[in-house]
């Protein structure tokens, strides 16, 4: 997980990216949808489920969660991951994560109808 407080050498931070960018990219089923495109917007919902019941900021994660974006973009979920195409990235705590020492993200996809 990357989180905009994290201060790492720029050759890590490079390789946590990769790693989640190709996760973003590998959990999207092949062509099994309809690109989002400017005429085709979308928005984003971004849950966090934490480890623990620490206090968190979800909104930190935009660094993982722009990797996993970028992934998405990759897998040609969407034609592009700017403005255009998705209106909004809404941040969310969702509890725990069941998971010992780890964080669940979910990103849910939400088609906007203009």
């Amino acid at each position: 997980m990357l989180n905009a407080n994290d201060r790492m050498s720029w050759a890590r931070k490079a390789k946590i990216t990769a790693y989640l960018r190709q996760i973003g990219c590998l959990n999207i089923p092949k062509g099994k949808y309809t690109p989002y495109t400017k005429k085709r917007p979308c928005g984003l919902v971004v849950t966090i489920y934490a480890p623990t019941k620490r206090r968190m900021d979800p909104p930190n994660f935009y660094p993982t969660v722009k990797a996993l974006v970028d992934g998405m973009t990759d897998a040609g979920i969407w034609t592009d991951d700017s403005h255009e195409v998705i209106k909004f990235m809404t941040f969310e705590y969702g509890g725990l994560s069941g998971l010992k020492d780890k964080y669940r993200i979910e990103i849910e996809v939400k088609e906007i109808h203009e």
